[in-house]
C-alpha cells in the first residue's frame, strides 16, 4: 500500500505529466478528450451563466454599442464643423487681406492722379544702370514729380528728368539712391511702424525701425511677412502708400538691443528687368504747369 507522503508526491508529478502530454501530443491523437470537455461544459454552463449576469450587474460596461456609435458620430460630426469653421476663418482672412489693399488702394487714389502706361525701351546714356527710359514724356502729363509703378502697385522709382515723348526713371532701390520714409503695417488697420530705409545695391531695403510701446508697455515689433508702404512727404502725393515690399528680416539694432532694423524686398524679384511701368502724376501738378503755360501765353 502507498504511504500518504508519496500519494501527496505523485499527484503533482501527474499533473504535470498530464501538461506536458497534453502541449506535446499533436491535437488529432487528443480527439478522445472531447466528449469529457462538453460533459464538464454541460455541468459548468448552469454556474457560470449567473456568475457572468452577476458580474456584469456589479461591473456594467461603460456605454452599449448603440451609445457608443452615437458617440463616434457626434465626434465627426464635431470634427467636420471643426474643419469648416477653419476654412472659413481661413477664408476670412484672407477676404480682410483683400479688404486691407483695397482700402489702402482707396485712399491712395482719392486724390486725382493721371496714369499713362509707358514701355521702358532701354537705359539712359548720360546716367548709371540704375536709370530706366521709359516711353512717355510732357506730351503724356509726365513731370519730375511722377513716379513709376509695376504690377500690384509696387513701386518702381521717381521720374528725374523728362522730355516730349520719353522720361527717366530712377529705381528707388539703386545703390546711391536716397532713403525713403515708409511705414510697416503690422496689423489690418492703419497701425504701422515707422522705418527709415536705404538701398542696400542688392535690390532690397535696410534700416532702422522706430522703437514703439503699446499700452502695456510692450515692445511693438516687425514682422517677417508685413507689407511696408511708402509714407515719405518728399515724393509727391501720387506716390503716397504705394507699395515698397515686405519684411524678410529682422535683427536687433547695434544702437539698442530694444531696437530692430529690418530688411525690405521689393514684391518684384528685379525691378530693372520690367518690360512696362505705369507712371503715376498728381493731377494738381499738371493743372498748376499748365496754368503757368496759360499765364506765361497771356503775358506774351
Amino acid at each position: 500500500m502507498l504511504s500518504p507522503a508519496f500519494t501527496s508526491r505523485l499527484l503533482p508529478a501527474t499533473l504535470v505529466l498530464l501538461v506536458v502530454c497534453a502541449i506535446m501530443v499533436p491535437m488529432r491523437f487528443l480527439a478522445w478528450t472531447r466528449p469529457l470537455g462538453q460533459l464538464v461544459t454541460a455541468f459548468a454552463a448552469p454556474i457560470s451563466h449567473p456568475l457572468a449576469a452577476f458580474s456584469r450587474w456589479i461591473s456594467p460596461a461603460e456605454s452599449s454599442p448603440l451609445v457608443s456609435e452615437k458617440v463616434r458620430e457626434l465626434e465627426a460630426r464635431l470634427e467636420e464643423t471643426q474643419r469648416e469653421l477653419r476654412r472659413v476663418q481661413l477664408e476670412n482672412k484672407g477676404l480682410l487681406r483683400s479688404l486691407e489693399e483695397l482700402h489702402v488702394l482707396a485712399e491712395i487714389t482719392a486724390a486725382p492722379v493721371r496714369q499713362v502706361a509707358a514701355p521702358i525701351f532701354g537705359s539712359s546714356s548720360d546716367l548709371s544702370s540704375n536709370v530706366m527710359r521709359a516711353r512717355a514724356g510732357r506730351q503724356q502729363g509726365v513731370d519730375t514729380t511722377s513716379v513709376a509703378t509695376a504690377s500690384g502697385m509696387q513701386l518702381v522709382g521717381r521720374v528725374v528728368t523728362v522730355d516730349d515723348r520719353t522720361c527717366d526713371v530712377m529705381l528707388f532701390t539703386a545703390k546711391g539712391a536716397e532713403a525713403v520714409s515708409a511705414m510697416i503695417f503690422i496689423d489690418a488697420t492703419a497701425n504701422g511702424l515707422v522705418c527709415r530705409l536705404s538701398p542696400t545695391g542688392t535690390g532690397t531695403l535696410k534700416g532702422p525701425v522706430e522703437d514703439r510701446r503699446d499700452g502695456a508697455g510692450q515692445a511693438v515689433e516687425p514682422a517677417i511677412g508685413q507689407v511696408v508702404r511708402l509714407n515719405d512727404g518728399r515724393w509727391a502725393s501720387c506716390a503716397q502708400m504705394l507699395l515698397i515690399g515686405k519684411v524678410t528680416a529682422v535683427e536687433p539694432s547695434p544702437e539698442g538691443p530694444l531696437r530692430k532694423i529690418v530688411t525690405v524686398t521689393p514684391t518684384i524679384e528685379r525691378l530693372d528687368r520690367v518690360s512696362e511701368v505705369i507712371i503715376r502724376t498728381s493731377a494738381s501738378s499738371n493743372d498748376d504747369s499748365g496754368a503757368t503755360k496759360e499765364k506765361a501765353g497771356s503775358k506774351r
